[in-house]
């Protein structure tokens, strides 16, 4: 018997199927990785295990235990332990009273007699954090604050350790001695489950991996068999799979492929509003937006490290990698969003300094972020009046908007939260081309979508690409991008490694998704 049991467990959030069916087990010592695309609900997976978010059906077992229905601390106390994708410490507190805390609170409800700091030492002395014990933990750096929680979470003397991105900020060194550490860790018994972007990481700690895409689990195997999996290659890199694409039964997911194929037939993203294109021949258009040596990360996570991109006038710019790797972190300091540590960002040939991302919206950067960024409780019009800030007609953006996809039109009255996927992604873009920008920023549109219906936007995008208009699409679908690109970039851990024409760069992928490196 297993020491976790995830059994058909489904889970939809409005319009989005989050989990659909996922059945998934995870032994007593051993380090279990759990993988896949952004958007293929590996986090909700988690909040569901530990309680956080309930499933709209299916099972969660603990040692044969149905736990479905137990609360968070409950599960906490049967012998489960989490930690967060962002940094979740005492950052005033030293190392040693963060992991000291969660003994105390183990002893207030255990009730074994077992003496709180001797549980500390012998954490602190496993995770190796004794020559920093005494340092508060906002002084640190983010690998060790990592650790830190990782011991916070040890001293609750869990069965099962859940870690979600714990190699998020840390560099190569760091991540090689986290491995080690849950080597070592598994082989006292314990179970780990780890959700991970980093693979170099992944293939090396974990002895077996389940591999989640559009809320499904794909492939399950070790970490050779998993390299080497058809369906995992297309779930990362995009393609065609028949036999996943022979799956798609979702009315929803069949709808948007046909509305998008119509709203592309009827030329809806052409307009009085069309660019020439402004591509030279020769690629020494002038720059639209550069990023010069950009630095960047959230408070002591650091991120970005010299970031160089340069995305030319009327071109369109893949930036590709694995998660994890940057890219989305890039578009917010290129959008305003972020401010880099150092470094430099110009639009248009100008620095943006401070400028916010709503002065750069109004000058003509656009961003449509990750996760479609539409609000739930407003409705399809509502949602499209939000770009009237940016100095657009209410008039000017509906008309742009339901000539680009009529089937908002349809929908104009319905809240945006419970729109299908697709329509949601419609409706993002919509609010942003209404706008009628220089540069847009694509991030992730394929996002919790069907293949089917990534081509179509793809097609999408392929117009707007043809009116002039410069772009910077950031993509887990590699394949389906490289199609529209002039050029295309590929971002490891925070730096771009390699930019080309997009047949130069494909041959570099499958390696750089799979495995952490550039194969050169």
């Amino acid at each position: 018997m297993a020491l976790l049991e995830v059994r058909d467990v489904t889970l939809r959030f409005g319009g989005v199927q989050a989990l659909d069916g996922v059945d998934f087990d995870v032994e007593a010592g051993a380090v279990t990785g759990l993988i896949g695309p952004n958007g293929a609900g590996k986090t909700t997976l988690f909040n569901v295990i530990t309680g956080l978010q309930p499933p709209d059906s299916g099972t969660v077992a603990f040692d044969g235990r149905d736990i479905t229905g137990v609360r968070p601390h409950k599960r906490a106390r049967l012998g489960m332990a989490r930690t967060f994708q962002r940094l979740e410490t005492f950052g005033t507190l030293t190392v040693r009273e963060n992991v000291l805390v969660a003994a105390e609170m183990r002893r207030s409800w255990s009730r074994d007699g077992s003496s709180p700091k001797d549980v500390t030492d012998e954490i602190i002395e496993l995770v190796g954090l004794g020559a920093v014990q005494g340092e508060r933990v906002d002084s640190l750096p983010t690998g060790t604050s990592r650790l830190v929680e990782v011991a916070r979470a040890l001293a609750a003397r869990p069965r099962l350790l859940l870690l979600d991105e714990p190699s998020a900020g840390l560099n190569e060194v760091e991540t090689s001695e986290l491995g080690e550490l849950l080597t070592r860790l598994a082989a006292t018994g314990l179970g780990v489950l780890l959700v991970e972007h980093d693979m170099r990481f992944v293939m090396g700690a974990c002895t077996h991996i389940h591999v989640l895409d559009f809320g499904r689990v794909i492939a399950a195997g070790d970490p050779a068999a998993i390299q080497g999996d058809r369906a995992v290659r297309a779930a990362y890199l995009g393609g065609h799979d028949a036999e996943l694409e022979a799956e798609i039964t979702d009315a929803d997911a069949l709808a948007d492929t046909k509305t998008l194929a119509e709203a592309v037939a009827r030329d809806g993203v052409t307009g009085a509003h069309v660019r020439p294109s402004r591509v030279a021949p020769d690629g020494s258009a002038p720059a639209a937006l550069e990023l010069v040596d950009v630095q960047a990360g959230y408070g002591t996570i650091d991120v970005l490290f010299g970031v160089d991109l340069t995305l030319r006038k009327g071109e369109v710019h893949a930036l590709l990698g694995p998660n994890g790797a940057g890219k989305t972190t890039t578009l917010r300091v290129a959008s305003g969003q972020i401010r880099p540590n150092s470094g430099e960002v110009r639009f248009d040939g100008t620095p943006i300094g401070k400028a916010g991302p709503d002065a750069l919206a109004r000058q003509g950067l656009c961003l449509v972020p990750e996760g479609r960024g539409v609000f739930p409780n407003l409705t399809v019009t509502e949602n499209l009046r939000m770009a009237t800030y940016s100095g657009t007609s209410f008039k000017d953006v509906t008309e742009r908007a339901f000539a680009q996809f009529p089937r908002l039109a349809e929908r104009r009255k319905q809240l945006a939260g419970t729109l299908s996927g697709g329509e949601q992604q419609m409706l993002a873009m919509a609010r942003a081309l209404a706008t009628d920008p220089a540069v847009l920023l694509l991030d992730e549109l394929s996002m919790g979508l069907a293949p089917l219906i990534v081509e179509d936007l793809y097609d999408v995008v392929r117009r707007i690409a043809a009116q002039g208009l410069s772009i910077v699409v950031v993509e887990q679908f590699a394949h389906q991008v490289l199609g529209v690109a002039d050029v295309a970039s590929i971002m490891l851990s925070g730096k771009v490694q390699l930019t080309g024409k997009p047949e130069e760069v494909a041959g570099a992928l499958e390696a750089a998704y799979l495995s952490g490196s550039i194969d050169s």
